[in-house]
């Protein structure tokens, strides 16, 4: 039936225009990845051809969407469509393309092209991060002093969108370095934080800690890298700012106390529903929710949603593995409501943007253009 309707899809593309012909082929081609893969990377390839002769700027949007979808068939095509001048208009673009390869289990090319990746204009920090965490320890390593690089040629004081999520990745991430290489990093953070205007923002976790200083919250996102690598230096941070000071009182060691206490609640809401008679129900919360929840506010305050769908493809993959699968219906999967949440805040926060993002959904059930799929985002693109 698939084949059918894709080859009906085809016929009916050969009799339109070359722009749209361009662009059904791309679309197909897409369609197409989750069956015959050779099939699809033939389409893609006669897609691209297409594209190639179309005026400017069309060919520049086509080129960026044929981009997405050799990430999802065939990552190597990459080397073979013209790079396109990068539009500040739509900064996330690099992470889309990371996050497309790791959704269709293309790790090593995502590895590959964030190490060929050098503009630190647009480096997707972020979308490393969700590399980082499935490579063998020393290509961990490798990557993440390539992203470290990347992030040293920022020009100070610029771009402060790209600072912060190295700021983010490396408060994930920084034990993969030896500890001087650390220590080096975090100073070199705190200085620039420090040297750098403060900018107002409105972040928090949970309804106890609440900054409106961006830089007050950035030294808390690196807290408890302070704590284990320079304590006076973190004593002396808090000392000299107020929010920062609330926040460690709560939370002592930043971050790092704020896990340690989401599984220790974890682990006690698990030994009481194993001890409870008659057979009740189990109640016990996932630890991941936690991180999960802090890279959403994250993702709200920066416009930068790619880890925040990284997790929802997470939790998918959880519903759809042989080992774990979920036999409920669809709509009541864990994984459904955090693509709810996810693209519900992608549209009030980017607006249209968000609507592309629907791509990276694997499942065509999930992601299909019907607007009734995903009502959240759409709705919320509408209203902002």
């Amino acid at each position: 039936m698939e084949d059918k309707l894709l080859e009906n899809a085809r016929l009916q593309a050969e009799k339109a225009d070359t722009s749209i012909r361009a662009a059904a082929l791309l679309r197909i081609a897409r369609a197409g990845s989750a069956g015959d893969v050779s099939r699809a990377r033939r389409t893609l390839l006669e897609g691209l051809d297409a594209v190639q002769k179309l005026p400017s700027p069309l060919r520049e949007h086509l080129l960026e969407e044929a981009q997405t979808v050799a990430a999802a068939i065939s990552p190597e095509l990459l080397r073979e469509i013209p790079e396109t001048e990068h539009d500040p208009r739509r900064p996330f673009a690099p992470g889309h393309i990371v996050q497309t390869m790791i959704a269709h289990g293309h790790v090593d090319p995502a590895f590959n092209y964030l190490l060929q990746y050098d503009d630190p204009a647009s480096f997707p920090f972020l979308s490393a991060g969700g590399v980082l965490h499935r490579l063998d320890p020393d290509r961990r390593l490798i990557l993440f002093r390539c992203a470290l690089e990347v992030w040293r040629r920022r020009p100070s004081g610029r771009d402060s969108l790209r600072r912060d999520q190295f700021v983010q990745l490396f408060a994930n991430q920084w034990k993969e370095l030896p500890v001087e290489e650390s220590s080096a990093v975090a100073h070199m953070i705190v200085d620039q934080v420090l040297a750098e205007p403060d900018t107002g923002t409105s972040s928090g976790y949970g309804n106890e800690i609440h900054f409106s200083s961006l830089r007050q919250s950035l030294l808390f996102g690196i807290l408890h890298v302070l704590r284990h690598l320079d304590p006076p230096l973190a004593q002396t941070l808090i000392d000299s700012h107020d929010q920062l000071a609330t926040a460690a009182r709560r939370y002592p060691n930043g971050l790092e106390t704020m896990k340690e206490e989401a599984e220790a609640e974890a682990k006690r809401r698990k030994a009481e529903g194993a001890t409870c008679e008659g057979g009740g129900i189990m109640m016990a919360a996932d630890p991941s929710d936690f991180g999960r929840q802090r890279r959403l506010i994250e993702a709200i305050r920066s416009g930068d949603f790619a880890q925040s769908i990284a997790d929802a493809l997470e939790k998918y993959r959880e519903d759809t593995s042989p080992a774990t699968r979920n036999y409920a219906p669809k709509e009541h999967w864990p994984s459904t409501g955090v693509f709810r949440t996810v693209f519900y805040q992608a549209g009030q926060r980017v607006g249209t943007e968000a609507v592309r993002l629907l791509d990276q959904i694997p499942d065509d059930d999930l992601a299909s253009s019907h607007p009734s799929n995903w009502p959240q985002a759409r709705l919320a693109c509408r209203h902002r």
